[in-house]
């Protein structure tokens, strides 16, 4: 992939009792509920680490950590765009993810 960029975030120390292990992936929607391809996460549990993945600019990164204590999961997930540049630009949630990579396949036709 000639324009593949290397994402990568790093994460805080957490409580391992009560947090799983962070994660990242690439989110693609051929159904509304999405698709998503794993990155991966470097780190102990418990510790600061780094979430790693490749993406092309446009692409959709989904980023989080569940908490076993709230009955949903704990907190959504966050969404961003991958710039041309390899930064992030957040999305305010799934929907406008979904609407984004709906128009970027549409511009691509």
């Amino acid at each position: 992939m000639k324009n593949t960029k290397e994402i990568k975030i790093l994460t805080d120390s957490y409580n391992a009792r009560r947090f799983g292990k962070p994660y990242i992936a690439r989110l693609d929607f051929p159904t509304p509920a999405g698709t998503p391809t794993w990155g991966a996460w470097i780190g102990d549990p418990g510790y600061a680490g780094v979430l790693i993945i490749q993406a092309m600019p446009g692409e959709i990164i989904m980023t989080g950590q569940k908490d076993f204590r709230k009955p949903n999961g704990g907190y959504p997930p966050e969404y961003f765009q991958v710039q041309d540049d390899g930064s992030l630009e957040k999305l305010p949630d799934r929907a406008a993810a979904f609407a984004y990579w709906k128009a970027r396949q549409e511009e691509e036709k």
